[in-house]
């Protein structure tokens, strides 16, 4: 493994769930955010815990990137790669959890059918974003 290219690939793959995530939940879903409002933490609570998100996300990255080096095949096309990794990723992750969140709270399926597809989208483009940083040179 190429530590270098770990950390660099992890960085990335940080600062793109924290962008992506920003414009989804943050835009992209307010509306049906704020009329599911009784489901949710409020604003000000959340806020205050907002800490833990980035070291979930840190956590996440890390690991992310930590198991595409340990798969990486040097002969392969790089984004190829990182796109692959990013589609299994985002499957593996996406659909259990909104499935999840579907059952336990009262939100309409259409969220989870957003969050679904946001999260496919957004490990396409971590895995991606690897890819591009982890190549072979």
């Amino acid at each position: 493994m190429n530590t270098k290219r770990w950390l660099l690939g992890s960085l990335a793959v940080f600062v793109v769930i924290m962008v992506l995530e920003s414009i989804v939940n943050g835009v992209l879903l307010k509306d049906i955010y704020m009329q599911t409002a009784t489901v949710w933490r409020p604003e000000a609570d959340m806020q205050k815990m907002m800490w833990l998100f980035w070291i979930g996300y840190l956590v996440f990255a890390l690991m992310f990137t930590l198991i595409y080096s340990k798969g990486y095949e040097k002969k392969k096309d790089d984004l190829g790669q990182g796109l692959r990794y990013g589609l299994y990723v985002g499957v593996l992750t996406s659909i259990p959890m909104s499935l999840t969140w579907y059952v336990v709270l009262p939100i309409p399926g259409t969220l989870a059918l957003y969050w679904t597809i946001a999260g496919i989208v957004e490990m396409l483009v971590a895995g991606a974003a690897v890819g591009f940083i982890y190549r072979h040179k």
